[in-house]
């Protein structure tokens, strides 16, 4: 049973419910995750892998070998996926830099735009470059010191001696990330092929640059930041494709996502919005989220986006192989096509319904101040909210402060303003989301106080 307090909040607010449930399934998106194709999934990442090497310091000008085909190929394959896809290069000049980037260098990520009625946008991305390092020659004996300098050589690293600006060696990288570049394309030609109209703009990237520090993501997050460019949710893919964790354990039904904190950050809503969706459209295949901005110690391409205010995540398969990664062992029969047809469900589910629904509404003021109060008694909850265009009503949820999900959730109707009576603001988390004509909602905005500044104390 409820305590009184939300007891009352549900009956004022289960008057106000609208005629379409924001829950129901869309038989429209369910029908664009019929299309998603295994046997095309598989497909592709064969072809990845067939350029035997992805590396961002590989042949740009070899047409069977290196990144500039594996690049190029890619392009055409987005271009004769849907004349409704805008392909083009996003091309880099980098000069030598680090210990990564050991050469002067042209980066190219590959960008497909599906064009929305809005320019706000919707990214989902996968990266395309590859890096291994060779397998180590067996050991027989100890070498002897070198003869130069009479002292004994020094041991490989952690890393067995790794270069990362060995661009000749073998790197198939067919699951980092030949899936999350095989499942973007996917998602781009099930939806571009869809005939649906989305309210957001749909971006699908095959990054580069990736395994020598990001470089591609932040070339184009940094971009879009100075020119305003708004991306309301970046879907990052890589390492997506296997069901067979190196310890043995088999996990073909479960998908991570990893989102940065803090806990109501723009990233955790995505994250919560992607499980959410993933239940009502691919129920068989669990969302775990994961309350990180990666994998322990590492990054990947959202990064990039995070670091610079938009909310992104990370899709990781359940149970990594890291005797294949980053190795000429990460070979195309390592992916498991059906389980990468799953995760490549989640995100055409979750990218659809998003793009579908309206922008979030604003929570705050023009000055940034939640518009959370405890009008009228003194002892309520008043949530106010900025109308969202395109939104024909709205969804509001609330939960327990150290209640990590939401909790409670009532339809509030075509209105930008809602009273819980007697339910604390101090002890409950509120948000509020946008809900468009065909029931899909928006991220929620979650009312959150801005963070203080320290207060300097004078002394004599």
């Amino acid at each position: 049973m409820f305590p009184r307090s939300l007891r009352m909040a549900t009956l004022v607010v289960a008057t106000l419910a609208l005629p379409v449930s924001a829950q129901d399934v869309d038989p429209r998106v369910d029908t664009v995750l019929a299309q998603v194709s295994a046997e095309r999934l598989q497909a592709t990442v064969d072809a990845l892998a067939a350029f035997e090497t992805r590396h961002t310091l590989s042949s740009q000008t070899d047409p069977r070998r290196g990144i500039g085909a594996a690049a190029q190929w890619i392009h055409d394959q987005l271009r004769a996926a849907s004349p409704r896809l805008q392909v083009a290069f996003d091309d880099y000049e980098i000069p030598a830099q680090g210990d990564r980037i050991v050469r002067d260098v042209r980066l190219r990520n590959v960008v497909a735009v599906l064009p929305g009625r809005t320019a706000r946008r919707i990214v989902v991305s996968g990266h395309y470059d590859t890096v291994a390092r060779p397998v180590p020659p067996p050991v027989t004996a100890a070498p002897p010191p070198s003869a130069a300098s009479g002292a004994a050589p020094r041991p490989a690293s952690a890393s067995g001696g790794f270069d990362w600006s060995a661009g000749d060696i073998p790197a198939p990288g067919a699951n980092d990330d030949g899936s999350g570049t095989a499942l973007t394309m996917e998602v781009a030609r099930v939806l571009a092929q869809s005939g649906l109209e989305f309210d957001a703009t749909l971006v699908f990237i095959a990054f580069a640059g990736e395994e020598q520090g990001l470089v591609g993501a932040h070339l184009h997050a940094q971009k879009a930041r100075a020119e305003k460019v708004v991306i309301d949710a970046v879907f990052n893919n890589d390492i997506v494709g296997n069901s067979r964790g190196g310890n043995g354990i088999v996990d073909a039904e479960t998908v991570r996502v990893f989102s940065e904190g803090p806990e109501d950050s723009l990233s955790r809503q995505l994250a919560r919005y992607i499980q959410r969706t993933a239940a009502r459209y691919v129920p068989s295949h669990r969302v775990r989220l994961i309350a990180r901005h990666d994998r322990f110690g590492r990054g990947g391409d959202h990064t990039a986006f995070n670091q610079r205010g938009y909310a992104g995540v990370r899709f990781s398969e359940a149970n990594e192989h890291f005797g294949r990664q980053h190795l000429v062992a990460d070979t195309p029969d390592g992916v498991d096509a059906v389980y990468l047809s799953r995760n490549t469900k989640v995100n055409v589910a979750s990218v659809a319904s998003l793009a579908l629904a309206p922008a979030a509404p604003a929570v705050t003021s023009e000055r940034g101040f939640p518009l959370l109060d405890r009008s009228p008694s003194g002892y309520d909850a008043r949530l106010r909210w900025r109308a969202a265009d395109g939104a024909v009503g709205y969804r509001i949820f609330w939960r327990e402060a150290w209640t990590p999900d939401w909790q409670f959730d009532r339809h509030v109707g075509n209105v930008t303003e809602i009273v819980l009576p007697d339910v604390s603001v101090d002890d409950y988390v509120f948000g509020v989301a946008a809900i468009g004509p065909g029931g899909h909602e928006s991220l929620v905005s979650a009312y959150v106080n801005p963070p203080r500044t320290a207060v300097e104390i004078k002394t004599r």
